[in-house]
């Protein structure tokens, strides 16, 4: 129960108890002064009464008369006369229930009256006895009447009392609402500062001390951020252009070529530049540099639409730029535009191609490529470029062709979207600290009517071709929420690729069916996204990730390799975990890797080491506090 509440029903209880017995105390207060009065008028009639059954000098007929005249009037409930010798007695009772007065009320409320008696003497000489009752009913009538005043009076009081107590209540908690909203922020591992301070002594100082240890925290932060950041430029860019070099090119290429798109593949561009000692010789080196500087400018805006992208300066007369989902022709054409703009800079600084001039050789690889087989055949496409008499570039190109014509792959997987036939697989996540899984990773593939089963890494780039990505990945997600599999009850998590969150309907797609099936799942389902692609579409990533968290659903970056320029972007996506290729951790230093930590323990981020290939790895990862990994060499 709130603050809110337990105060609301102690002070309402106080309050409740406190009317109350003002009114009960005002209520006896009544019923004891209408009684006295019904006893005063009593007294006063009697002696009337007395006076006139003595004019009757003891006839019969005059006494009843009388008696009954008075009884008539409505204020006695009993006369009753006797005679003095005994001869004559006459009565009259009032029985009836008392009219406009519930019973319960009369029960409730017992007026006991007293019995008046006083003789009747006419001179000296005493003809009877006289006794009476007052009339109770004008007592009940008056008091129901003054009980319901009062009841009606301590209802209101009540309601009045209770809307300012709640007014009240809600002015004086008022902070305690935003520091109950700073305190659930924290939780969250997110930085929120409360600027109003409160009134109240005591919620200003807790107020205080939150923001000091939310300040601090996010201190930590932004030194380790600006830590890491360094680090990077010292260990993974190329000073004078500001490109990744050749060590970060060796650990994110992987990734890279393993990414999965609808051409399943890339091109890559690989620049030779003939000589930079002629530049240093004919305009000196910082222009030269400068040269670089803007050629390197060039190249990042050339491929700017390129969400999947590597730029690398290899030494001082190579490029390598890997553009994954670039055709060999798109490739062709920014090969020439690359070498347009070349020109242009040595015709700005006063040069020509007889002085320094470029060669580009293009490879258009398929996914799954090996890294040393990527950089051999580019490296043959860029000496074929330069062996070239007649043209300064060379497509290296192998054949493309899936085993299946695109309609006949159309056919799988509609027929596989439309009747959900597929199989999941994992490859689970573990603490290596305590032998525990953390979660699943979930892969699928699906099923033809043929019998045959086809692998995930086979069909998903005909799947992202064909436009089937949103309606593919639906379906997968509505099989894991709707029916029982292995997976109930379980960690779980599943990569959605970049065109699942390109296409414009996906969000509404995703939300409705989470609301269908908010009830009924069992499984506890996490979602993984690329990291590149989190940061270059910043904006579009966190209204699925606000989607996510409305739901219950997890989050998590897949593919980090420190890419980023700032790693601010962490505190607005916000993700439970990111993967890393164990590669990437282990090349970090060790001023790198405690940046990192420090910035994702300052957010509550796990960091999961992936791609685990040789058991010594472990221990290595170990050693830099790594102790969640994923892999087929650390399964449980």
């Amino acid at each position: 129960m709130t603050l809110f509440k337990q105060l609301a029903l102690v002070v309402s209880m106080i309050i409740i108890v406190m009317l109350a017995a003002v009114m009960y105390i005002n209520y006896s207060s009544a019923k004891k002064d209408m009684i006295d009065s019904l006893y005063e008028s009593t007294v006063n009639n009697i002696s009337t009464l007395s006076s006139k059954l003595a004019d009757a000098k003891g006839h019969e007929a005059l006494i009843i008369t009388t008696i009954d005249a008075e009884f008539d009037g409505g204020y006695y409930m009993l006369i009753e006369f006797t005679s003095n010798d005994g001869l004559f007695h006459y009565k009259q009772v009032d029985d009836d229930m008392v009219e406009g007065v519930p019973p319960w009320f009369i029960e409730y409320t017992e007026i006991q009256t007293v019995k008046i008696t006083n003789d009747v003497s006419h001179g000296w000489d005493i003809l009877g006895e006289v006794t009476v009752m007052g009339d109770t009913g004008i007592v009940y009538k008056a008091l129901y009447k003054q009980f319901v005043k009062l009841l009606y009076l301590f209802v209101l009081s009540v309601l009045i009392a209770l809307i300012v107590l709640s007014t009240l209540l809600h002015f004086v908690l008022q902070p305690l609402k935003l520091i109950q909203k700073q305190a659930e922020a924290i939780l969250k591992n997110e930085f929120v500062i409360q600027e109003k301070e409160p009134y109240t002594t005591e919620f200003k100082e807790v107020v205080n001390g939150m923001n000091s240890m939310v300040k601090k925290v996010e201190d930590i932060f932004n030194k380790a951020n600006e830590a890491a950041i360094r680090n990077r430029e010292l260990l993974y860019t190329e000073p004078i252009t500001q490109l990744f070099n050749r060590r970060y090119l060796m650990l994110k290429l992987p990734d890279l070529l393993n990414q999965n798109n609808k051409i399943n593949g890339g091109t890559v561009l690989f620049i030779g530049l003939s000589s930079t000692e002629v530049m240093n010789q004919l305009i000196g080196r910082r222009h030269a540099n400068n040269l670089i500087a803007s050629f390197s400018k060039s190249l990042e805006k050339v491929t700017k639409k390129f969400d999947d992208r590597l730029l690398c300066r290899l030494n001082e007369t190579e490029f390598l730029l890997v553009l994954a989902e670039c055709e060999s022709d798109q490739a062709s054409d920014i090969g020439r535009h690359i070498n347009n703009v070349f020109l242009k800079l040595l015709k700005k600084n006063k040069m020509s191609e007889d002085n320094v001039h470029i060669n580009i050789g293009l490879y258009r690889y398929n996914g799954g490529v090996s890294t040393a087989d990527l950089l051999t055949r580019s490296d043959t496409a860029l000496s074929n470029a330069v062996a070239d008499e007649t043209s300064n570039s060379c497509l290296y190109e192998e054949n493309t062709q899936n085993t299946l014509a695109k309609e006949q792959w159309r056919t799988i997987i509609e027929q596989a979207i439309k009747e959900s036939s597929f199989t999941f697989e994992s490859l689970a996540v573990v603490n290596t600290k305590t032998d525990t899984p953390v979660h699943d990773l979930i892969t699928y593939n699906i099923n033809s009517n043929d019998a045959k089963e086809y692998l995930y890494k086979d069909f998903i780039a005909p799947v992202i071709n064909l436009g089937h990505s949103v309606d593919m990945h639906i379906a997968v997600i509505k099989e894991l929420l709707s029916k029982e599999t292995k997976f109930a009850g379980k960690n779980c998590t599943l990569k959605l690729p970049n065109d699942f969150f390109r296409d414009e309907g996906a969000l509404e797609l995703l939300e409705n069916l989470f609301h269908q099936h908010q009830k009924n799942t069992d499984i506890k389902l996490s979602f993984e996204i690329a990291d590149n692609f989190i940061i270059k579409n910043l904006q579009l990533v966190k209204s699925f990730t606000n989607i996510f968290n409305k739901y219950g659903y997890g989050f998590g970056i897949d593919a980090f390799s420190g890419e980023s320029n700032d790693y601010a972007y962490l505190k607005e996506v916000h993700p439970s975990f990111i993967k890393a290729d164990s590669a990437f951790l282990l090349d970090q230093s060790v001023e790198s890797m405690n940046a990192l930590l420090l910035i994702t323990d300052s957010l509550g981020i796990s960091v999961i080491a992936t791609m685990i290939t040789k058991k010594e790895h472990i221990n290595e990862l170990k050693l830099l506090h790594i102790d969640v990994m994923q892999g087929n060499n650390i399964e449980l």
